[in-house]
C-alpha cells in the first residue's frame, strides 16, 4: 500500500492563462494547509521567513530528475502590512518540469508519490509525479471521484492504497529511463533570493551532489571528460573546502571532478588560484598531473555554480601540501 497525494491544477495558480494559450504570470501548485498533505512533503517554519526546501521530482512523462522549489510564503507572521498578508505553501513549476509547452492545464490532476531512489550508490527520497489530463478516461475519472470524496477541500486529496495506473506508469519510467538530473536556472534565482544564513540548509549530500553534476554538465572540470555506463559514471562532487574542515553542501563550495583527480584534490597534490587555474604542487611526481599545471578548469556558465573564491583560498592554505604533512596518504 502506498500513500499518494492529489491536487487537481486551478486557473490563477497556472498563471491564469489566456486565449493565446499563454500564462499572463508565474505558475505554481499550491498545497492544501491540511495537517496530512504538510507531513507528505518536508517540514518548513513559520519562524523562518518564507522557508523553502528543494524538491527532487520525477515526472512520469520524461523520466528525469527534475528540481523544484516548494516555498511556505509565511509574511503573515513577519509584520507584512499588505491588506492580505501571505500564509500559503506553493511548489513552483518550471521549464524543465514542463518543457515549452505549458504541460499543466486546468483541472489536469497531478498525482505525487514518495520513492526512494538510488542512484552514484547515494539514497533520497524522490517525488514521482503522474500528470493525467481532464480527458474523461477511466484513471482521470477515478482520481476525480478521490478528490471529491476527500474531506480537504479545495481540489486536494490523499489516497493510501494502489493506484494501477499510476503504478504501471511509474515502472515503464523508471526502468525504461535512466534519469538525468534537470536544474532549471529560475529554481537557482529562487535559492539567490533566500535569505544567506539559510542557504545552506536547503542542500544535503544527495542534492550537492546534484547540482554540482549539473552544474558541470556531468563532464569532469579538470579534464572536460566523462566514463558513463547507464547510472554510472566516473565522476565525484569535490569539496573545496572540506567537509571535516566545516565546509558546506553548498554548490558552489563543490566541483566536478573525476575519482582520481578527486582524490588528488583531497590530498593537496594540486589546488586552484583565484582565477580557477590548476596549481600541481612542485613536488607531485606524476606527468599525468603535471600536465594539467597552469590550465583552466572548466567554468560553469550560470554563476550560481562557480566556486567560491573565498573557499578556493581555504583549500590553497589548508589542503594545498596537506599530503606533506600527513605521514601517510
Amino acid at each position: 500500500m502506498s500513500t499518494y497525494y492529489l491536487k487537481k491544477c486551478g486557473h490563477q495558480e497556472l498563471g491564469s492563462v489566456g486565449a493565446d494559450g499563454r500564462p499572463n504570470r508565474g505558475r505554481y501548485l499550491l498545497t492544501s494547509m491540511n495537517e496530512d498533505v504538510l507531513s507528505f512533503f518536508p517540514p518548513l517554519s513559520t519562524a523562518q521567513l518564507n522557508d523553502s526546501a528543494l524538491l527532487p521530482i520525477i515526472p512520469l512523462y520524461s523520466g528525469d530528475k527534475v528540481y523544484c522549489n516548494f516555498v511556505y510564503h509565511n509574511d503573515k507572521f513577519h509584520g507584512s502590512t499588505a491588506v492580505h498578508p501571505r500564509n500559503e505553501y506553493r511548489l513552483y513549476l518550471n521549464r524543465s518540469l514542463e518543457g515549452d509547452t505549458f504541460r499543466f492545464r486546468e483541472n489536469d490532476i497531478a498525482v505525487f508519490r514518495i520513492e526512494e531512489f538510488t542512484e552514484d550508490d547515494m539514497t533520497q527520497n524522490v517525488y514521482l509525479l503522474d500528470l493525467v489530463p481532464n480527458d474523461n478516461s477511466a484513471y482521470y475519472r477515478e482520481l476525480n471521484q478521490i478528490i471529491e470524496d476527500s474531506p480537504i477541500r479545495g481540489g486536494y486529496g490523499m489516497y493510501n492504497g494502489t493506484l494501477p495506473d499510476f503504478e504501471m506508469h511509474a515502472e515503464n519510467t523508471l526502468t525504461q529511463h535512466n534519469a538525468v538530473t534537470v536544474i532549471d536556472d529560475t529554481v537557482t534565482r529562487r535559492i539567490e533570493d533566500t535569505p544567506a544564513n539559510n542557504i545552506a540548509d536547503l542542500f544535503n549530500a544527495a542534492t550537492f551532489r546534484d547540482f554540482v553534476m549539473t552544474g558541470y554538465n556531468y563532464l569532469c572540470a579538470v579534464t572536460g571528460t566523462v566514463i558513463r555506463y547507464q547510472d554510472f559514471t566516473n565522476l565525484e562532487a569535490a569539496h573545496i573546502k572540506p567537509r571535516s574542515h566545516g565546509g558546506l553542501y553548498l554548490p558552489n563550495n563543490g566541483i566536478a571532478m573525476c575519482r582520481d583527480l578527486h582524490w588528488a584534490f583531497d590530498k593537496g597534490f594540486f589546488t586552484l588560484t583565484d582565477d580557477l587555474k590548476i596549481q600541481v604542487h612542485p613536488q607531485i611526481q606524476s606527468d599525468y598531473l603535471r600536465a594539467f599545471d597552469n590550465q583552466s578548469i572548466r567554468i560553469p556558465g550560470n554563476p550560481f555554480f562557480v566556486p567560491d573564491v573565498e573557499n578556493i583560498r581555504y583549500h590553497r592554505e589548508a589542503v594545498y601540501g596537506l599530503f606533506l604533512t600527513t605521514g601517510r596518504l
